[in-house]
């Protein structure tokens, strides 16, 4: 039984999919600081609050859409 030694991948590869799912991590961070700020406020007079955390929760989901918006290309 030969052993096949497999070549490293390019560190541009490494990197592109560390931010890919840097990017996917975000955007369920942010679903579920969205998720948590509906559950924790619904009802309350803090209406301010809630939508401070919305839109945390909203701008890391934007964001981790924009890191993973283009797959690696070993993906392909």
């Amino acid at each position: 039984m030969a052993s096949r030694s497999r070549k490293p991948l390019p560190i541009a590869v490494t990197l592109a999919w560390i931010r890919y799912f840097a990017g996917r991590t975000l955007m369920m961070l942010g679903m579920l600081v969205v998720t948590g700020a509906a559950a924790l406020f619904f009802g309350a007079d803090a209406e301010r609050r809630m939508l401070v955390f919305t839109g945390v929760g909203a701008a890391l989901f934007v964001t981790g859409w924009l890191l993973s918006k283009k797959r690696p290309p070993a993906a392909r």
